[in-house]
């Protein structure tokens, strides 16, 4: 992230939006665009700065309506929003929200506390309650499949794009208006905060919720299931058929797996073109993923 992702941008963005300057910060992440900050406040609250660099096509502005209107269909958990905008005399926007936990299900699972199976079934369940909430009009979301593949055919090695061909024959025959929901586009491990109580909650107008926090909406968007399945499938590593089956099944709406299939080409190559390659981010990681999923495999629709 370029231009005031620092220290002194998160003292500006607390005093500014939390009304209270920082105690303690601690870096969570940093990347090109965002960089994510846990800090004690000198009040004794605790909150998470997110940081948004001025280039970005999601700002905080936009990631603070698409959590209000999470919070307004009230099937999933979001943290508290506590403030959100510019940050005086630098350029980068800043959104505060309340710190919901520092345990993600990614931490629990490699600390032994949740088996694996049991985390995807948690990313399942949340991605259904998720994908039951309409869409809010008038809420900025990222762009749509046909965007998405003409960016990647830029960016991407002809070599390996042409190998999505057969992908994207089954993307474009199954891009059913009827069937479209809304997708938090990269729910993942480390984008779920653990919830201390298990159970379900119920929340506004009498509906069941689960106890975990969803986070990072900058990849949100309109599509079919099948998108959003498939790169949690890509980022969970959890590509063997064996998974996606019970991923699938999980989710317990219905699902094409074919299409699924498709999808989770599509999401490993551009997850590939633009981590490993662009990013130069777990490039060895990303490079197993391709291979998986662009590599014939017993009990998978040959695309």
């Amino acid at each position: 992230m370029t231009g005031g992702g620092t220290f002194p941008a998160v003292e500006r963005a607390c005093a500014e939006l939390a009304g209270s300057a920082p105690a303690e910060t601690v870096r969570v992440r940093r990347g090109p665009k965002t960089a994510v900050y846990r800090v004690r406040l000198a009040d004794g609250r605790r909150v998470v700065v997110k940081l948004f660099a001025a280039d970005t096509t999601h700002g905080a502005a936009d990631e603070a309506r698409l959590l209000a209107a999470v919070t307004a269909a009230g099937r999933v958990r979001v943290p508290v929003v506590i403030g959100h905008g510019p940050v005086p005399g630098l350029t980068v926007s800043a959104l505060v929200t309340a710190d919901a936990g520092t345990s993600t299900l990614g931490r629990a699972v490699r600390a032994g506390q949740i088996p694996r199976p049991a985390a995807l079934l948690r990313l399942a369940l949340l991605m259904a309650a998720f994908h039951s909430a309409k869409a809010p009009p008038g809420v900025p979301l990222a762009p749509g499949i046909g965007q998405q593949v003409s960016a990647l055919a830029a960016q991407c090695p002809r070599q390996v794009f042409v190998r999505l061909g057969p992908a994207l024959e089954v993307i474009a025959a199954g891009a059913r208006l009827e069937r479209l929901v809304w997708c938090h586009g990269d729910l993942h491990l480390e984008n779920v905060i653990c919830g201390g109580d298990r159970r379900l909650t119920v929340g506004e107008h009498g509906r069941s919720r689960l106890p975990d926090y969803l986070v990072d909406f900058e990849a949100a968007t309109v599509e079919v299931p099948e998108y959003d399945l498939a790169q949690t499938l890509v980022t969970c590593d959890a590509l063997e058929p064996s998974d996606r089956m019970f991923m699938a099944a999980a989710y317990g709406r219905p699902v094409d797996t074919r299409l699924l299939d498709a999808y989770v080409a599509f999401q490993a190559v551009r997850g590939w073109t633009y981590a490993a390659r662009r990013e130069g981010r777990d490039r060895d990681v990303w490079a197993a993923r391709l291979h998986l999923a662009l590599s014939p495999q017993p009990g998978r629709t040959v695309l």
